[in-house]
């Protein structure tokens, strides 16, 4: 006679987790910000060019949203915390320090929690038993966190070597080495979304060869994020028909 299996403690927990009305799903509260954050800021930069308020809010609402999407594991979500709480204070310039030095620890930290939020993120997407609403929104946000990470990551880079990108003369154009949150501070992660979808305008172009191996990396991750994770969920997809 067979006996039906006892299901474990993680399986239980596991199943809890991906059968969470849309509403309570971490993963698309994140992607929902993450969507907000991307049409917000440009046309808030449109609008009202020098309201550094708003523009901030926009960028902590992301962070808090990535660290909100971790929390159901303690020890990363408690690491997270601290890379976020220094990193923001470092970039905003928040604390009476010399700007261009500490901004560039503030970038590498931000860095460093995207990159642990992406992983997580990774995690839950590559190990679920069935692709549901949960799992969509994990992958689309896994996605579009990594432009903030490169982001960062170019921030970081054009701080430490002035000079490192050619911005141009349009509007998009802005001084070498100036402050994270200068008047076209968004100029950057403009750039990293148009390298992480090859989409190459060319308005923005890496002169050094640290950024343009950036660069590289970036748009080489992209494209294989994309085809692990579709042939992923389609796979799932395929064996759930």
């Amino acid at each position: 006679m067979n006996r039906a299996p006892i299901p474990t403690e993680s399986s239980s927990m596991s199943a809890r987790r991906h059968r969470l009305p849309w509403f309570k799903s971490r993963h698309l509260w994140l992607f929902v910000t993450l969507m907000a954050y991307l049409l917000g800021v440009p046309l808030v930069e449109e609008l009202w060019p020098r309201t550094k308020a708003i523009l901030d809010l926009f960028i902590l609402l992301v962070m808090a949203a990535a660290a909100y999407s971790v929390i159901d594991r303690r020890r990363v979500f408690f690491f997270s915390l601290v890379l976020l709480f220094g990193g923001t204070i470092l970039v905003l310039d928040v604390l009476p320090l010399p700007a261009s030095a500490w901004q560039v620890l503030g970038c590498l930290l931000l860095v460093g929690f995207f990159g642990i939020v992406l992983v997580a993120i990774l995690k839950d997407v590559l190990t679920v038993e069935r692709v549901d609403f949960d799992a969509i929104s994990g992958a689309l946000s896994g996605y579009l966190l990594m432009g903030l990470l490169w982001g960062f990551a170019y921030q970081a880079l054009e701080l430490t070597w002035p000079g490192s990108f050619d911005f141009g003369d349009g509007s998009l154009s802005v001084a070498h080495g100036a402050s994270y949150l200068s008047e076209h501070w968004s100029v950057l992660f403009y750039f990293s979304y148009v390298t992480l979808t090859t989409t190459g305008y060319g308005d923005v172009t890496p002169l050094s060869n640290p950024a343009g191996q950036l660069a590289i990396t970036e748009a080489v991750v992209g494209q294989f994020y994309m085809v692990v994770l579709v042939a992923r969920l389609v796979g799932l997809y395929s064996r759930k028909r």
